[in-house]
This record gives C-alpha cells, sequence and structure tokens, in this order.
C-alpha cells in the first residue's frame, strides 16, 4: 500500500489501558460513536469466509489461536497484523473470533482469484494513498465492524521493520483500538512467499493487548502520520519478536530478501 512512509512529528501517544477497557466494553471510539445499526457491505461475505476457512485450515495444518478473548466481541477494531506469505490472509481471517474485512493489494483481484476476494469481503487497495479503500475501510469501522490491514503490504520477513502507515492512518482517523496480532508458521526461511507450508505444520495467531494512537493534531498530517505510524510498528515488531519466543516458532532467518518458487526448490 506504500502509505505516507515518510517519518517525522512527536505529537502522537499510546493509551493501552484506556483502549483495552473501552475495547472491552464495545464502548465508541472517535467517529465510530454514530455506528449504524446495519452491517455495511461485504460483512455477509467476509462471515462467509471465516466460516469455511477454519475448519478447512485444521484440516490441513495444526493452527492455534492464543488471546482471541483480547479482540473485541463488539464495536468497531482495527487488527494489525505482520506479514510473510500468501497464506497469512486465510488464516488470519480463519482465526479471528469476528469477521474482518481485510485491506489486500489490488493484485489479487485479478483472474483467478477477483471473484474469490469480492465475495470474501475483502477491500482491494492499489499501492500509494489509495483514498477510495481507506474510505471504504473507515466506513466499515464507522459503522462497528472489524477491519484487518497488515503493517506491511508485502511479504518480508514478519519482524515488522517497515510499514506502510495505513493502520494508523485509519486508527486516527476513526478512534479505533488497534488490536495487534502476530502471525507465525506461514514461511520458514527459504521458503517462496507464495508457497504453501508443509501439511501438518504449526500455524499460529497470536493477539496482543488493544491500545489506541492518540494526538491533539490534525490527523491528516503527513507527520502526524508517520509518527503514529512508527510508534504502531514498534508496538507491533516487539509483540511478534515476544510471540515468536513464546510459540518456539521462528520467523524466516532470509533478511527479508524472499527467495522465488524456483529458487526455493
Amino acid at each position: 500500500m506504500g502509505f505516507l512512509a515518510q517519518r517525522g512529528g512527536r505529537d502522537v501517544s499510546v493509551s493501552p489501558e484506556g483502549a483495552a477497557a473501552g475495547a472491552a466494553a464495545g464502548a465508541p471510539v472517535g467517529a465510530a460513536a454514530h455506528a449504524s445499526a446495519r452491517k455495511p457491505r461485504g460483512m455477509r461475505g467476509a462471515a462467509q469466509a471465516r466460516r469455511l476457512l477454519s475448519p478447512m485450515l485444521r484440516t490441513w495444518y495444526r493452527p492455534v489461536t492464543i488471546g482471541a478473548d483480547l479482540v473485541p466481541t463488539r464495536g468497531p477494531a482495527l487488527v494489525v497484523a505482520n506479514h510473510m506469505a500468501f497464506l497469512d490472509s486465510p488464516l488470519l481471517m480463519g482465526a479471528l473470533p469476528r469477521p474482518a474485512r481485510l485491506l489486500a493489494r489490488d493484485q489479487l483481484f485479478e483472474p483467478p482469484l477477483d471473484k474469490l476476494m469480492a465475495t470474501a469481503g475483502q477491500i482491494s487497495v492499489r499501492p500509494g494513498a489509495d483514498v477510495v479503500a481507506f474510505d471504504r475501510a473507515a466506513e466499515v469501522l464507522v459503522a462497528g465492524e472489524l477491519v484487518a490491514v497488515f503493517a506491511d503490504d508485502r511479504r518480508l520477513d514478519g519482524q515488522v521493520t517497515t510499514s506502510n502507515h495505513a493502520g494508523a492512518y485509519l486508527a486516527l482517523r476513526t478512534g479505533a483500538p488497534i488490536v495487534p496480532v502476530a502471525i507465525l508458521g506461514t514461511r520458514r526461511t527459504g521458503m517462496a512467499a507464495d508457497a504453501l507450508p508443509k501439511r501438518r505444520s504449526r500455524l499460529a495467531i497470536v493477539v496482543g493487548e488493544p491500545f489506541r494512537l492518540e494526538t491533539h493534531d490534525d490527523v491528516l498530517r503527513r507527520t502526524v502520520i508517520a509518527s503514529a505510524g512508527e510508534k504502531l510498528r514498534q508496538r507491533l515488531a516487539d509483540h511478534v519478536a515476544d510471540a515468536a519466543i513464546t510459540m518456539g516458532i521462528r520467523l524466516p532467518e532470509d533478511g527479508g530478501r524472499i527467495p522465488t518458487i524456483q529458487e526455493a526448490h
């Protein structure tokens, strides 16, 4: 997505305790206080995808979800996860306790996956600041639903060394709490990003404590978004590193250089 990826600004704070309490209670936040009772478009497809993916993944792999109870049971929330492999999206959607609309690269909405992605309620995002996609995601949050986004739209080593700032922008714009999620096991060192793990591989989704990004400044300022994005990136990177140690699942150690399928074989 490459969203406003520049640094600067020191006017954003992180408030973990209040965010967790408000999220657990389903308290309305920011613009989300005016949420409509009507389900936003695409949520039905997201719910159907979740029901299908969860048992399907359990058939082929050994997935485990830790901390699912930290995802707010109602009200808006923004799930922000690390990204390293093709399997990340279906694993995340199938593991979350609520349906989520996921922001995904526009290349995935081309044949043969275009109809599947649209039916599953995912939101196509073009490279750069895709205003239409971010407006659509904000509408979902304002309606009190769940949105998921990867901290880096490129599949790297999952260590969150870079950030596209999309999550920070949406969090500041809507006031929704951020739920950090570590995805583990979908790519091992030397695997191609589009390759699938071996059958019965151990996969993990580890949910962290929700938190909020707060600012008294203009949320549309590039420096404010960049500052918030860096705080989010560091918070998620720490969570991913801790989760990898706790679960005993190592992140890829190929320095973010993803081999092609030909090289991997």
